[in-house]
């Protein structure tokens, strides 16, 4: 039988420690072995004699590095969360870096063979310490961070170039280039087969470097985060996941209100809708659905937008500064102790008669010019005919375009694609919404001053106890999901 992603995953705990701890206390071997042999005589005699002079090193060395093919399966059916094919490259580059070691006699007794012994296993170490720290411990203790995420600066480049003359070596040794015979024909394939690994290197190995330079970073980042601030205002509400610890999720409510808003017409779809297990991939079937009831009569429209309504009040909550929370229904009904002022400003600028003009290829086109080039922006495509005579229509009336009769109410007023630039320079009455923060009002309250239009928007006290504007961007503005 196939066992489930969380069943692998729990199974592979136990294995996983062991594996990791076996690969460090290898690996740890291999360098220690590296490092006594090298440090207290001439570097590059000793670097050029590791592989063939020092005891156990190879063997140990060789059952180490083999077992990294391990580390294809265990991304390969999902017990790490380790990208299959990236995996798969790295560790086949390494098994050929050491078939070429093994069988080149010439490779074994260069130095760059013990370079690259001794960045591996430096590489390695810390690498599978990491490992086994994150399965056992909750938090990596930093100095271990710190090395997995910065030691490959150094190491990456000393190991790479001790591979790479691992395979020169081995491409002028005639003992590895007549391994399949000492034809000229098997030599010469033996040769292009070594040196097409220094090719791929080439590209593949900046790629790797800043790879890696992209884990840390993200990593640093990460792990130097701000905790979330407390829930506050309107909130998913807590339901018990897979792992039986609350946590605030998205599909169980999803899955409930949208159950609930269907129910109301059709009981057998609301069941479906309950059952879905895949909800991430699946739950547009059952928008489509949804809609497919409101499509039957009004009535029907009006029941479902009701009944998941309702349902969304009753299940979301409301976690008011204290900490604690109630039903979004029940925040709804109760008397709320903030409360907030209206400010206004009326713009500054003299209101004029407007004209559209659109500024084209280095030119502001109105009136004709303008209807001109919409009807050859309508023949060509570009614009929809509808929105061609809108255009026109509107330089035929002129007086369309004074709003300083009509009221217009922008949720998110300080939107990037909003209508909020547009209504002032047309002197239209706007009542803003937006959060509290200061930059979004000095934005918008400047903009306002300098035009013909007026803006009423909330603050949390008397527009008149302010002395300055930047008391008053500071007291603008009201976070609806948190009041």
């Amino acid at each position: 039988l196939l066992a489930t992603a969380p069943q692998i995953k729990q199974m592979s705990k136990p294995y996983l420690i062991a594996y990791n701890g076996a690969c460090c206390a290898a690996w740890a071997y291999v360098l220690f072995l590296s490092l006594t042999n090298v440090c207290p005589h001439n570097p590059k005699d000793t670097l050029a004699s590791l592989w063939g002079t020092v005891p156990n090193l190879a063997i140990t060395l060789t059952y180490v590095q083999s077992a990294a093919f391990l580390e294809i399966i265990h991304a390969a059916i999902g017990m790490v969360r380790s990208p299959v094919v990236v995996t798969a490259m790295q560790v086949s580059s390494r098994l050929i870096a050491l078939f070429a070691i093994i069988y080149s006699p010439e490779a074994q007794t260069q130095w760059g063979a013990g370079v690259m012994i001794i960045s591996w296993s430096l590489v390695e170490v810390v690498r599978y310490a990491f490992y086994l720290s994150t399965l056992v411990q909750k938090k990596v203790p930093y100095p271990l961070f710190w090395l997995r995420y910065s030691l490959f600066a150094i190491l990456y480049p000393t190991g790479i170039s001790g591979e790479l003359s691992v395979f020169f070596a081995a491409s002028k040794d005639v003992a590895f280039l007549s391994l399949m015979g000492d034809s000229a024909q098997n030599m010469e394939f033996m040769y292009y087969f070594i040196m097409a690994f220094p090719v791929i290197y080439a590209p593949g190995s900046p790629f790797m470097i800043m790879s890696m330079a992209g884990n840390r970073k993200s990593a640093m980042k990460k792990r130097f985060a701000k905790p979330p601030p407390p829930p506050r205002g309107l909130v998913f509400p807590k339901v018990v996941n897979k792992k039986g610890k609350e946590d605030r999720s998205s599909t169980p409510t999803a899955k409930a209100v949208m159950a609930a808003a269907v129910g109301a017409v059709n009981k057998e779809k609301a069941e479906k809708i309950l059952k879905e297990k895949n909800w991430r991939f699946g739950y547009v079937k059952h928008f489509m659905g949804m809609v497919e009831e409101q499509c039957q009569s009004p009535e029907a429209a009006l029941a479902v937008a009701k009944a998941g309504l309702e349902k969304a009040y009753q299940t979301f909550e409301f976690v008011a500064p204290d900490g604690t929370s109630c039903s979004m229904a029940e925040a709804m009904a109760a008397k709320n102790s903030e409360k907030f002022c209206t400010g206004f400003i009326k713009g500054e600028k003299a209101k004029e008669d407007n004209e559209i003009v659109v500024p084209y290829n280095g030119k502001d086109l109105s009136g004709d010019a303008l209807k001109a080039q919409v009807k050859k922006w309508v023949d060509y495509g570009t614009i929809e005919p509808s929105a061609g005579s809108a255009i026109i229509n509107c330089i035929d009336n002129p007086g369309w375009l004074d709003l300083s009769d009509r009221y217009f109410v922008l949720l998110g007023a300080g939107s990037a694609m909003g209508p909020f630039l547009l209504l002032m320079a047309l002197g239209a009455n706007v009542v803003a919404l937006d959060l509290d923060r200061p930059f979004i009002w000095q934005r918008l309250l400047t903009i306002a001053k300098k035009s013909s239009g007026t803006i009423t928007f909330p603050l949390k006290s008397e527009q008149s106890s302010y002395k300055d504007d930047q008391e008053l961007y500071a007291g603008a503005g009201c976070n609806l999901f948190t009041h």
